[in-house]
């Protein structure tokens, strides 16, 4: 799938018309049509604003990746109080990627006792 229809597939689901979309992005709805019938290539600015604002990736947009199984509307509410009691959070991820394997056991035995201790 093209770049463009990916695009107007992932508008389409939000129900945005590419005017409310352009606006979302910050680019000139001109440009949005542009970028949607494929007459034009997309900046890489406008790619990373277009990707964040449908919140996927940029290889998603680009048909580099699959896009990873849907979260549960239980799973996208928590996400984002984390995200709204914790806007490093994401700092807290990437560190978390550069443990080793028994560390990151280790953390996530350390996250079973504390949710263990919250029942008692």
């Amino acid at each position: 799938m093209k770049t463009a229809q990916r695009i107007i597939q992932l508008r389409s689901k939000k129900n945005w018309t590419q005017k409310e979309f352009a606006k979302h992005v910050n680019i000139n709805v001109s440009v949005m049509n542009r970028i949607e019938s494929g007459e034009r290539p997309i900046k890489g600015d406008e790619l990373t604003a277009i990707a964040d604002t449908l919140q996927v990736t940029t290889d998603y947009l680009l048909d580099r990746e699959v896009p990873s199984s849907k979260a549960s509307d239980h799973e996208n509410e928590f996400i984002k109080s984390i995200q709204e009691r914790m806007p490093n959070a994401d700092r807290m991820f990437r560190d978390l990627a550069s443990l080793t394997p028994e560390q990151m056991q280790d953390v996530y035995d350390y996250l079973l006792f504390k949710k263990s201790r919250r029942k008692n």
